[in-house]
């Protein structure tokens, strides 16, 4: 369980790293407890995740009944986290990172937080009706545009590599998880 002090100092470090100061990383706990804590934020934007999982089943768009669907989503959910940072295990081992992978994953998974949280607000407006598919769209990408500059932030500063590198490893997340999807979606 993540302290209040481990949460405010995680936020606050966030809040750094949003401006691309590096001062943030001071605010991490770059460690295996702290890794393990950098997970809070899936916690948090679960209940989004989940009520958007609901609002937009439909038994037209999958073979499946309510209840094997939502197993899925949840399994999905879990990949969706966790697939990435297992990969960088043997990335940054591969790339002579090793020692720097809590100062990668840890802020990187933090980051998720202020970029998916309005991203899942935007989707429950579109399950509600409030906003079209396009602004839907538009604002996804917006998201995808910020992942990709900050994680390529962190990634270069909490892994010390290059722009080029750090963007590659930016490219495999979003590949991994295309490809969870995909494979997901078969189901």
């Amino acid at each position: 369980m993540i302290s209040a002090q481990q949460l405010a100092n995680a936020l606050y470090g966030t809040w750094h790293v949003i401006k691309f100061d590096i001062k943030g990383w001071g605010y991490f706990e770059t460690s295996l407890q702290g890794f393990w804590a950098s997970f809070t934020p899936a916690l948090l934007l679960a209940p989004f995740h989940f009520l958007h999982t609901v609002t937009a089943f439909s038994p037209e768009r999958t073979e499946l009944d309510f209840i094997p669907y939502i197993v899925v989503e949840i399994l999905s959910y879990v990949i969706s986290w966790t697939l990435f940072p297992f990969a960088m295990v043997y990335v940054s081992e591969f790339l002579g990172k090793a020692p720097r992978y809590f100062s990668h994953m840890v802020p990187y998974n933090w980051i998720r937080l202020p970029i998916e949280g309005p991203l899942y607000l935007i989707l429950l407006l579109f399950d509600f009706g409030a906003i079209s598919i396009e602004g839907v769209a538009f604002l996804n990408l917006i998201g995808l545009g910020a992942l990709i500059i900050y994680g390529t932030f962190v990634a270069g500063f909490g892994l010390t590599v290059t722009t080029g590198t750090a963007m590659g490893l930016v490219a495999l997340d979003f590949v991994l998880g295309l490809t969870a999807t995909l494979l997901i979606a078969k189901v």
